[in-house]
């Protein structure tokens, strides 16, 4: 009994100066609902293939976001297989590169399930995906833009705005994470991160919020 005293007690050092995440892990989740947001499911005015890819790399990049969360979070990852398989092919049909960036998140996910990356593993894990992240990003801004109607709806076209804008944003909240992964539990960097969550969801609740529907015909 005295030996499992004395262990516990070893440990509380470590335990007590374990880094604390939580701001990475509230950004994550706030920008997965954002990636997320149904102001992402437009109707196909121009293309049926634009719009299809843009809601794979919209799935793809809230999943990630997701994941990352739970990383942050110390948490398990569900993915021993990679989750994008069939989602990597279909975000490619928006002609924006999107493919490859997907292929490439999902392949992370699934190593980083294999190896149980948790929290000790979160600043490697941004370092290593942000690349694919910012091409996602761009990927699906650039479908996002693609298949606009000059003559929708005001509603419509002030909810793709918005949308996309979101998006841009969680890239360079990203490429922050990643400049700042040395030191991202350092006071400074912690209200950066803090600051660009509340940013993010005021953004978010700031969507309008039509009645879009969920497909149409293509033309």
């Amino acid at each position: 009994m005295r030996r499992l005293v004395f262990a516990a007690l070893a440990a509380l050092p470590a335990a007590c100066s374990a880094p604390d995440y939580t701001p990475v892990r509230d950004w994550a989740r706030t920008a997965s609902l954002a990636a997320d947001f149904p102001a992402g499911r437009l109707p196909p005015p121009v293309s049926e293939d634009v719009r299809e890819g843009a809601l794979a790399m919209r799935e793809a990049l809230a999943t990630y976001l997701a994941a990352l969360g739970r990383m942050a979070d110390d948490g398990v990852l569900p993915y021993p297989e990679n989750p994008f398989v069939e989602l990597a092919p279909q975000a490619g049909r928006a002609g924006t590169g999107g493919e490859q960036p997907v292929a490439a998140l999902g392949a992370v996910l699934r190593r980083a399930t294999r190896q149980n990356w948790r929290a000790p593993q979160l600043r490697g894990a941004i370092g290593e995906t942000d690349p694919s992240v910012q091409a996602l990003v761009q990927a699906l801004t650039a479908a996002i833009g693609r298949n606009a109607d000059p003559n929708e709806p005001p509603a419509i076209a002030t909810a793709r705005a918005q949308y996309s804008a979101i998006i841009v944003r969680i890239g360079e909240d990203h490429a922050l994470l990643r400049a700042r992964a040395s030191d991202i539990t350092d006071e400074d960097v912690v209200e950066l991160v803090r600051a660009a969550e509340d940013r993010l969801r005021r953004a978010m609740l700031a969507l309008p919020r039509p009645s879009i529907p969920a497909a149409g015909p293509a033309p």
